[in-house]
């Protein structure tokens, strides 16, 4: 795991010297244990890396290279099947001198091209240099398939540039302040804003599964971003329930063992729910030594918070476990410096607990196992059993229109009305992905822009075969709202003290089956989420715990997992000063979004009393944001009367 960096400059006299070493600096908490760099024509382009060593800890530095120096790599992230390929290639004559896993991409690369992408199994994202024929070379950039790993590429002037933050080349002065108005619309639609777009106009991320090329000697106005596939299917698709139950059993259980891999020692995130537990039980199957687990709950949370179910699981399971108790307030604290840090506005605040969390983590570790990344692939939210239910909902409209706003927690029911009305089904998904409809958002941005416009992220990754409406669900909200939120918050938090998530139900050989499996085994007739699979991980789950964890009420009730303040808080803060925060004279949103209508807003929900706490998540998160990447006169500014909003709540 690692921080990568770039400079491309488009004339060869061009020396960035100095911009790649503060670009690769500015990424030094995702790789303290060493770092390099490779330049090309001269010194006109570079590659920058920092590592975080766990796979040859002697051999492994980076940018690596081939045989001849023909082709360089710098990579972030885990190849999990890297020694298959390692094999594969002797045999084709490559000669390795490293343990790393990263030397097979560039002798891959030599001997396959892009077609090394189909084989690889991992999470990871990357640049690589082919020198080779005529020209100047080119720079290849990769983004794993599932999203895991973030990277980015923007244009400056006459120089591109790749970061694996994006804030890092806002330090460096790659950004400026001209934001995309689109992309206010997007993310007041999406809670992030999809790839590959960014809030800048000059930046943009690489999409899950997809490369980018940039041609050295004549690089592009604006990049192009390919997909490819992967090559990874089941042996033999099962073909009934108990043949799926015993798949998914044995695809999880080989994807935990892979993810071991590693020359240092590994830990588990235990949560306490059915999907870490899972993995940590999977771990001391694979290990003579039960591995160290670590959870995070607040002391001052409902029911003694979250601490008490991890327990439960580290009992059950033998594990030792280290934890980690904050109290509300001290949540509320970290918030916005989490938001001011990333590169854009992403509003999850549930990943901040394992931002937190990975600083004791990297007391003892620099690798930890997690069970994030089961939800979206196998159905286990709430709005997955929306689509299931879809049918009903039609025949239901009419009374939903009926229901009075307040009849139905937070905007569910708004939500509801707007889904079953609409029987298009990229339209439908984005209702049931949206925070803020896309009629909504415009009338919040007074954007000239047509609000199917805000429906193309959801095409652009629908399936093009049969598979059922409720796997395309899956799968889109697999690749936007999974790769391009929790993962890439996920990510930052946790790189911020070097730390690595690895998370096994990404595994792309699992994930493979995860997708051909029929949707009524994901989520049932009768609103069951993840049903199948919490029948097939039944006997790893402690007896003990089954009753908790395998339920009905844990396949068809409230998501669990890490809960936050932030509802009492939003309370709180309505009545002391959210109108100041969003719209007084030091607020930035103002100058992007319609002032009349987020009153609005704000009046119906403090009036009203219609909770509707994604949407001020979205618009607080927005704000703080904006302070952090449009400075006033004065410099960014704080977040205003935490103490008071929390006395409040």
């Amino acid at each position: 795991m690692c921080g990568i960096a770039g400079v491309l400059a488009k004339d060869s006299r061009h020396d960035v010297t100095s911009l790649v070493e503060r670009l690769t600096s500015a990424h030094a908490h995702r790789g303290p244990d060493g770092s390099g760099y490779r330049f090309f024509r001269g010194r006109s382009a570079a590659f920058g890396h920092r590592r975080l060593s766990i796979v040859d800890l002697e051999g492994g530095a980076q940018p690596m290279s081939n045989e001849d120096g023909s082709v360089w790599v710098v990579f972030n992230g885990e190849l999990y099947n890297h020694l298959d390929l390692r094999r594969e290639l002797e045999a084709l004559g490559h000669r390795f001198r490293t343990r790393s896993d990263v030397e097979a991409v560039v002798h891959g690369w030599e001997a396959w091209g892009t077609g090394i992408l189909e084989r690889m199994n991992g999470m990871y994202a990357f640049a690589l240099f082919d020198g080779r024929g005529n020209g100047a070379g080119e720079v290849w950039l990769g983004r794993d398939p599932a999203g895991i790993k973030p990277l980015y590429v923007g244009v400056a002037g006459d120089l591109w540039w790749f970061a694996s933050e994006l804030a890092a080349a806002r330090r460096c002065g790659l950004l400026d302040a001209n934001l995309r108005p689109e992309a206010f619309d997007e993310y007041l639609v999406y809670r992030f804003v999809p790839s590959p777009g960014t809030f800048y106009r000059t930046a943009w991320k690489l999409p899950p599964g997809h490369t980018c090329r940039l041609p050295l000697g004549e690089p592009p106005a604006s990049p192009a971003f390919t997909p490819f596939k992967t090559r990874f299917q089941p042996a033999v698709t099962p073909e009934d329930r108990g043949e799926w139950a015993e798949a998914l059993r044995d695809g999880i259980r080989a994807a935990v063992r892979r993810q071991l891999m590693s020359d240092v020692p590994l830990g588990v995130m235990l949560s306490g729910g059915v999907d870490s537990t899972v993995v940590a039980r999977l771990m001391c199957e694979a290990s003579d030594d039960p591995p160290q687990a670590f959870a995070v709950g607040f002391t001052d949370g409902p029911d003694g918070g979250e601490l008490p179910a991890a327990r439960r699981a580290a009992a059950a399971l033998g594990v030792p476990l280290a934890e980690l108790a904050i109290t509300r307030r001290e949540f509320l604290e970290a918030w916005p410096g989490q938001i001011s840090g990333l590169g854009e506005p992403i509003a999850n605040s549930g990943v901040l607990l394992i931002g937190m969390l990975c600083r004791l983590v990297r007391g003892s570790r620099k690798v930890v196992l997690t069970g994030q990344g089961a939800d979206e692939p196998l159905g286990g939210y709430a709005r997955h059993t929306a689509e299931r239910w879809f049918p009903l909902a039609r025949r239901l409209a009419p009374l939903l229109g009926w229901m009075p706003d307040s009849s139905v927690a937070s905007d569910r029911l708004s939500r509801m009305r707007r889904v079953a009305a609409e029987a298009d089904e990229a339209r439908r998904f984005t209702e049931i992905l949206a925070v803020f409809s896309p009629r909504e958002s415009v009338a919040l941005t007074r954007h000239a822009l047509d609000p199917a416009a805000l429906v193309d992220p959801v095409r652009r990754w629908l399936p093009a075969d049969g598979t059922d409406c409720v796997n395309r669900l899956l799968l889109v909200d697999s690749r936007l709202s999974l790769a391009d939120d929790l993962l890439i918050v996920a990510d930052h938090t946790s790189m911020a003290s070097s730390v690595e998530l690895r998370v096994p139900f990404l595994d792309l050989e699992l994930l493979a089956l995860i997708e051909r499996m029929p949707s009524r085994y994901k989520v049932s007739v009768v609103g069951e989420r993840k049903w199948l699979y919490r029948q097939a991980v039944a006997p790893l789950i402690p007896t003990t715990l089954r009753a908790s964890l395998l339920g009905w009420r844990s396949r068809t009730g409230r998501k669990l997992g890490f809960s936050t303040p932030l509802e009492d808080w939003f309370r709180g803060w309505l009545r002391s000063d959210a109108e100041g925060y969003l719209l007084g004279r030091e607020a930035r949103g103002p100058a992007f979004l319609e002032a009349g209508t987020v009153q609005s807003l704000l009046a119906g929900v403090r009036d009203h009393g219609l909770p509707r706490t994604r949407q001020l998540l979205s618009l607080y998160v927005l704000e703080t944001w904006l302070r952090a990447a449009l400075p006033g006169p004065g410099g960014p500014i704080e977040h205003l009367n935490v103490g008071t909003a929390v006395a409040s709540a």
